[in-house]
Order: structure tokens, then C-alpha cells, then sequence
């Protein structure tokens, strides 16, 4: 487990401490220590440890009212600490302690060495587990109510205005504006200002022309944006052009400054708010092609009635259409969330990364390789078919364990097969044929050669070489050079020799994208 989790104690005296210190110290894990309700309770508001360890014989755990007055209070968002209780057998508030505590494990002093760190390594994984899926429930609610955004509005302006406060309420984002109108001559549709300072008429004037100039997205970072010489109530900024299905600009879509009591910035990481930016603004896009198209009908009603009934049918089935193909996405992303494997998610955005990287060597279309970026991640969505006593075991697999586990390309293939979407098409692609091998070794269907597709080919070198260079809680990182040397040994044999040679031509390249995750 790479990250430092925070772990709090409750002890009485020294013994636990040292034998907490001993199994996390070399997982880089922070130990803290509170004796007394204050704080316990100061110290779970501020640090929002990942475990709460309870020494039985501490005299806080004594006053068994008091502690659980303490624990009460503790937020049910996602942020609540996994609880372990360490009690003697014979204690005969053992019991007690357990039910006022809510206490997920319980284990026996004098501690063992070894269960003590299962017990810790377990707790953290579930309580990260448990944060993630909240996440990932606040980002499928946001995108699914974008997709089904409700038309109980009077106007076009009405629906603008209330898609730009959801957009600020979910990027955490003090101000959200939407333009439309050329580069030179912008307007304002819809606006939202949460703060009184830092509304920006001129910056967004300004930003309105470079994102009609360059089609694509714009982000600012607090810092780089203070030493171009941006104000720094403008920043950070994140702007998005509004496209029409033919790639017309429309306008563009304008989020900036901090609103400190955005909940959802808090919990969010940046990659699941752009996200959810980018369906806002596809929303918006669309909402502006339904108000053109409905003025555009309602001139020509002037003179053909008869043709304004058959348009606004035809119009009523684009909508349809649209919203069925929001929720195939949404709901198909909602089925792989309820099964997620929570350590896998740094892993994906870097290997997704590296695909992209190596598709751009290999000569694909600017198309495909935003595609392969976004099918990558859900390479292993199989897993989720996989019982928990197989994935999540940390010993060698039995025969039996191992043929389930190597069903798990087929399962994800099931999964997202059959959707008229190009990105869960090639994610079918890449989830059926990721752990197939050059020279037909693989599993699950031992295919050979150029049988299998590019797109799986790719995502199996770039897998791996994020596998190696990447610590595991079963093995350190290997070298860059180690990896490297690794992957050219299994050219033709693992890895296709074309993708190998594209591999090694853009290596910078791969090494400046591990860089800027590192850091």
C-alpha cells in the first residue's frame, strides 16, 4: 500500500504504541496518540485518520459513555475511520466496548505481531475502498443527473443557469459562466458568482477568444497562473469550448476560484471533476443546439406548419437518443463502480497514459488515441466477477484459484459488450485481449500475432511496464532500466515486436509522464 495512511491510538501506555510502530513504520504509515475525549476529538476532526486503534485498558476506554459520545460525532460521509479494538479476553467490558463503538475488529492482548499488521493492512484498504465508492457515487450522480437533466424549466436561459450552478456546487468552483458568440464579440448567457470578488468580465472575454481559437480545454493551476501574472481570484481556472456535433464552436464554458464550502472538491480528485465538466459541457452544447434548432423550427412554421410537426417528431427522437445513450454510459459505469478494486486507481491513469503515448507512436488517429486513454482503465473491469477470496488473496493462487482468476478478460469483455459506443467498443477490445501474448501464449483464448487487436497489444505492454516500475505491497519498483530490458527480452514472445521498437522510440516520452505522476 504506497500511500501513508494516518492511523490514530487510543493506548494505555507505551506497549501498543511500539507494537503499532513496529508493523507501520515500514508502510510509511503516520501514528498519532490522544489520551484524553478532547483530543480524540480534535484530533478526528483535523488529520480525518484512516484507523482508530482502541486500547481496551486505556482510561478513556473505561468511560465508556464519554467515548462513545466522541465517536458519535463522527461524519458518515465516507470519512469515518475503521475502528479495531484491542481488548484481554477476559474483560468484562470487552462486549460493552464493542457494540458503543461499532467496532469492525476486535483483537486479543497480548497482540500478535502478524495479525496486528493483517489487521492494520485490512482496515486501511477497506476504509480506502469505502472512500472511493463514495467518490465514485457523488461523480455517477452528478453524470447521471446531467444526462437526465430535468426540462421543467420555461426557458432555454433557465436550464443554462441551472446547469452552470450545478457545475459550480460539483467543482467546488466560486464562479461558472457560460459564452457563446464568436471569438471577438462574446456574451454571456448564464452566470454564477458564489463569492462577491473575482468575477473577471475581461478574463473571460479574454478566455472566451483562445478557447473558440484553439477547440480545446484550457486549465490553469493556481501556481503557473500566479507567475504568468494572472490575479490570483481568477485562478484556478478550468475553461472548455462548446463544439456542436459538426465541431462548430458555440461558445465556451468558464469555471474559476475556490468556494471553500464545496463539499464535492473536498472528496473529488481532479481528474473526476474535468470529468464532469466535460458531460456539463457536452450538456450545455446540446441544450444550445436544441434552443437554435427550436428557433430555426418555429420560423419555419410561418410558412409550413405541416413541416414544423415533422421536425420537432424527429427532434423529440434525437433527444431520445441522446439521453438513452447517456444512461447506457452511465449505468455501465455504475455496474463496474459497485465492484471496484480500490487499489488499482493511480495504476490505471498512469498505464492509460502510457497507451496513449505508444498509440501516438504507432501512427493512430487523434480520435483513436483519446479512445485508447479512456478504454484502458477498465482493462480489468472483469475482476469484478472474481470472488474476494481469490482477488484479494496475498499468498501464490491454488490451480483452481488461478483458472478463475484468468476468466477475468472474458468477464469484462461480457460486460461490455454489445453498446454501439466507440469507447466501450474498444474497451471491450482491450478487456477480452490484455493478458493475450505475441506468441500465443496467453490466456484466455491463446491468441497469436496480429489476431490480436492493436488496441489489446498496447495495453499489454503498458500494463506491464507500469506493473514493473511501480512498488507493489508484495515487491519494490523495479528500475526503468531493469523494465526495459525486461520488455525487449519478451519481444515476440509477449509483446508484439512493432509496439516494442514504438516503445523504445518514445521512452522520454513514457518517462516523462511517470514523472509528472510521481510527483
Amino acid at each position: 500500500m504506497s500511500a501513508q495512511a494516518r492511523i490514530l491510538v487510543v493506548a494505555n501506555g507505551p506497549e501498543l504504541l511500539q507494537s503499532l510502530a513496529a508493523v507501520t513504520t515500514p508502510l510509511g504509515h503516520l501514528l498519532m496518540h490522544a489520551q484524553t475525549a478532547d483530543e480524540l476529538a480534535q484530533r478526528l476532526g483535523e488529520l480525518r485518520p484512516e484507523l482508530l486503534v482502541i486500547d481496551a485498558d486505556a482510561p478513556l476506554a473505561r468511560e465508556v459513555e464519554k467515548l462513545s459520545d466522541v465517536l458519535s460525532r463522527i461524519r458518515g460521509d465516507g470519512t469515518r475511520p475503521q475502528l479495531v479494538l484491542i481488548a484481554r479476553a477476559d474483560d468484562t467490558l470487552r462486549e460493552t466496548l464493542c457494540i458503543a463503538t461499532r467496532a469492525d475488529d476486535v483483537l486479543d492482548k497480548p497482540v500478535d505481531a502478524l495479525e496486528l499488521q493483517v489487521c492494520v493492512r485490512t482496515a486501511v484498504r477497506v476504509h480506502r475502498s469505502s472512500a472511493q465508492a463514495m467518490r465514485d457515487r457523488d461523480i455517477l450522480n452528478a453524470l447521471f443527473e446531467l444526462s437526465t437533466f430535468s426540462k421543467a424549466y420555461a426557458s432555454t436561459d433557465e436550464v443554462l443557469e441551472a446547469l452552470a450552478r450545478r457545475v459550480s456546487e460539483w467543482m467546488g468552483m466560486a464562479h461558472v459562466v457560460v459564452t457563446l458568440g464568436t471569438a471577438s464579440q462574446p456574451r454571456a448567457v448564464a452566470e454564477v458568482h458564489r463569492l462577491a470578488g473575482g468575477r473577471g468580465s475581461s478574463v473571460v472575454d479574454r478566455r472566451h477568444a483562445e478557447l473558440c481559437n484553439r477547440g480545446e480545454m484550457l486549465v490553469i493551476e493556481e501556481s503557473e497562473g500566479v507567475l504568468a501574472g494572472e490575479h490570483p481570484a481568477t485562478l484556478p481556472y478550468v475553461g472548455l469550448p462548446l463544439q456542436s456535433q459538426d465541431g462548430e464552436i458555440l461558445g465556451a464554458l468558464h469555471a474559476w476560484g475556490h468556494e471553500a464550502q464545496a463539499s464535492m472538491n473536498h472528496r473529488v480528485g481532479a481528474s473526476a471533476r474535468l470529468r464532469v465538466l466535460r458531460v456539463a459541457a457536452e450538456r450545455i452544447s446540446t441544450e444550445i443546439q436544441l434552443h437554435q434548432t427550436n428557433r430555426r423550427l418555429e420560423e419555419m412554421a410561418e410558412a409550413r406548419t405541416a413541416d414544423l410537426t415533422a421536425a420537432l417528431e424527429r427532434l423529440r427522437g434525437v433527444n431520445a437518443q441522446l439521453l438513452e445513450a447517456s444512461r447506457d454510459t452511465v449505468m455501465r459505469l455504475a455496474r463496474a463502480a459497485e465492484y471496484r478494486d480500490g487499489d488499482t486507481g493511480e495504476h490505471v491513469e498512469r498505464m492509460s497514459s502510457y497507451a496513449q503515448v505508444l498509440a501516438r507512436q504507432l501512427g493512430m488517429t487523434v480520435e483513436d488515441q483519446a479512445l485508447i486513454k479512456l478504454a484502458a482503465p477498465m482493462h480489468d473491469v472483469g475482476k469484478i466477477g472474481i470472488r474476494d477470496s481469490v482477488l484479494l488473496k496475498e499468498g501464490r493462487l491454488t490451480d483452481d484459484e488461478w483458472q478463475q482468476m484468468r476468466e477475468h478478460p472474458n468477464i469484462g469483455a461480457r460486460i461490455l459488450a454489445g453498446s454501439r459506443s466507440k469507447l466501450l467498443q474498444m474497451a471491450e477490445q482491450i478487456a477480452a485481449a490484455h493478458h493475450e501474448k505475441w506468441d500465443g501464449t496467453g490466456y484466455p483464448n491463446a491468441a497469436k500475432g496480429e489476431v490480436i487487436p492493436l488496441v489489446g497489444r498496447i495495453v499489454a505492454l503498458a500494463d506491464v511496464f507500469d506493473a514493473l516500475t511501480t512498488p507493489r505491497v508484495y515487491k519494490d519498483a523495479w528500475s526503468v532500466d531493469d523494465a526495459v530490458a525486461h520488455i525487449q527480452r519478451e519481444r515476440g514472445r509477449h509483446f508484439d515486436p512493432k509496439i516494442v521498437a514504438a516503445f523504445e522510440q518514445c521512452l522520454d516520452q513514457l518517462l516523462e509522464v511517470r514523472a509528472a505522476y510521481l510527483e
